[in-house]
């Protein structure tokens, strides 16, 4: 008795759902070695720096911590899902070459390289820095320009006309720190903004790194806007 077409087309599926789940696989497994190559060498620094406090025998020479903490990052960075997201190269960069001696691996080359250029109206953003001052935070030519609306402290009546002034044509652009930021807050800002098409960026807790890669979607947003 001949196959049932049935049949054919269900070994179809699985064989094209099991060479994604192969795909995945190894994606995984590349993130997973750079990870264990991450925690040995810093390890090895910790070891390195233990000897030398207490004089005793160095241990064996092995990659060092800011060499494999960049192979952890290219190794994320690969990932398909943040190569749609990371909009320009000199972004991408930024994640691919953190600097271990800044926090949260700020992204030297963007800041050096491709610094975002000022836009017409107010860069909004929306968030309280906790405990840190926003002096510094930004590239000179933007700070100027930057206007910071603390949900934390006043609310949600702390973006008031906001939703307008985007509409108006008032605002070049908005960056939400979405951990630190209720959804309910910044709902209006969005649909203004997208009804608008004033480009919105995300930067987490709002630290430097994550500030001016959003900074950097906004400007590539523009362009990609003409």
């Amino acid at each position: 008795m001949s196959p049932s077409p049935f049949d054919d087309l269900v070994d179809a599926v699985r064989a094209a759902l099991n060479a994604k789940r192969t795909e995945l696989s190894q994606r995984v497994a590349t993130i997973e070695q750079a990870l264990r190559a991450y925690e040995r060498a810093v390890e090895f620094e910790i070891a390195e720096a233990f000897a030398n406090e207490h004089q005793l025998k160095q241990p064996a020479a092995r990659e060092r911590a800011a060499q494999a903490a960049l192979g952890l990052a290219r190794a994320v960075a690969s990932l398909p899902e943040l190569s749609a997201r990371v909009p320009n190269e000199s972004a991408r960069n930024a994640i691919q070459s953190p600097e271990p001696s800044e926090p949260e691996s700020t992204p030297a080359p963007l800041a050096r390289a491709d610094k975002p250029r000022p836009a017409r109206g107010k860069l909004v953003i929306i968030g309280a820095i906790s405990g840190r001052e926003k002096s510094g935070v930004l590239p000179a030519e933007l700070a100027g320009d930057a206007e910071w609306i603390d949900t934390e402290r006043d609310g949600v009546h702390a973006v008031g006309n906001l939703p307008q002034r985007i509409k108006q044509g008032r605002v070049s652009g908005v960056v939400i720190l979405d951990r630190v930021v209720s959804h309910k807050h910044t709902e209006p800002v969005v649909a203004a903004a997208r009804e608008a098409r004033v480009p919105v960026a995300f930067a987490g807790q709002g630290g430097r790194a994550s500030l001016l890669r959003a900074v950097a979607q906004l400007d590539e947003m523009r362009r990609e806007r003409g």
